[in-house]
């Protein structure tokens, strides 16, 4: 859908310098409205079909156009712009996930962790999937955890995380050698 609306506001936009560029050479004089009149009535008249398919084709875009949503909402929702007086700083998913990434990977009783952040007018949610060696004291290691996370992400950016969740998808253990 992004492609149809770039496409119909750049035809809209060309709709509006030849309007423009027609107003001016008719309000300066280079151009009379009655030679152009008698012009268009004859072509629209001969050409009704092409002009009736047309002008189908521009009233469907001309509400494509004003009804569609942007989707500009899903870019906003890839990151958070921090603004200081220097100016604005975009941080987006990826770098939230390699935040999360890094300490995760600090703590040797995680294996094969993966890191997912979804990034909403709520705030930013932070899921990280793993499994546990064994004998690992589950509740000691996801509350470091957590916390780290959570102080960190707000040492480094100013963030806060809403949420730190730490799923936990099995035990596991080591494949026996032959």
């Amino acid at each position: 859908m992004k492609r149809l609306e770039k496409f119909i506001l750049c035809v809209f936009s060309l709709v509006m310098i030849i309007i423009s560029v027609f107003l001016i050479l008719v309000s300066t004089g280079m151009i009379h409205v009655a030679d152009l009149y008698s012009i268009a009535v004859d072509f629209l008249v001969s050409n009704k079909i092409v002009v009736l398919v047309v002008g189908a084709i521009v009233s469907i875009f001309g509400l494509i156009g004003l009804f569609s949503s942007s989707d500009s909402s899903d870019d906003s929702r890839s990151g958070l712009a921090i603004k200081n007086d220097s100016g604005t700083v975009f941080l987006n998913r990826d770098t939230f996930e390699s935040m999360i990434m890094s300490i995760a990977r600090t703590y040797p009783e995680l294996v094969a962790p993966k890191v997912e952040v979804n990034i909403s007018e709520e705030g930013v949610k932070a899921n990280v999937y793993a499994q546990i060696l064994p004998d690992t004291v589950v509740p000691t290691l996801t509350e470091k955890l957590q916390e780290n996370i959570k102080n960190t992400v707000k040492k480094q950016t100013t963030i806060e995380i809403k949420e730190a969740n730490v799923r936990i998808k099995g035990v596991y253990i080591e494949p026996q050698k032959k």
